[in-house]
């Protein structure tokens, strides 16, 4: 009997990362009413963050177990505090030589990817509700 589709279940994390980023820019004008304290946006923001990191490490899980590999504690401690660049050290020991490349090229494009549909996200709001996105 196989094992479950990992391949499937990652792009499915992927999908849910971009998601979750469009909806964190939606959410950013929402709650940047003048109305709201500072402090409750900014929470706001960190949860969606928490969120952005907790589905990232589960792509992560995913992969370690799709390549049969186990990572080190303080590897997933250095995620959590520094992904841009333990993440790309990740891809870069657990890929042959030439797939590192454009693995830790696709990991900085899925960051840049993210930051568009957070502000895309940010943008259609602002134009359907009419209130301009905080700075």
């Amino acid at each position: 009997m196989a094992g479950p589709d990992l391949s499937r279940h990652k792009r499915a994390t992927l999908i849910a990362l971009g998601g979750v980023s469009f909806v964190i820019g939606m959410v950013d004008v929402l709650f940047g009413l003048p109305p709201r304290p500072e402090a409750e946006r900014l929470f706001v923001m960190l949860l969606g963050n928490v969120a952005l990191l907790v589905i990232g490490f589960r792509w992560l899980i995913l992969d370690a177990r799709e390549l049969e590999i186990r990572r080190p504690l303080w590897l997933d401690l250095a995620i959590v505090l520094l992904a841009a660049i333990f993440v790309p050290y990740y891809l870069y020991k657990t890929r042959p030589q030439p797939r590192r490349l454009p693995a830790i090229l696709a990991f900085f494009g899925l960051i840049l990817g993210c930051m568009v549909l957070t502000a895309f996200g940010a943008a259609m709001t602002a134009s359907l509700t009419g209130i301009a996105p905080p700075t």
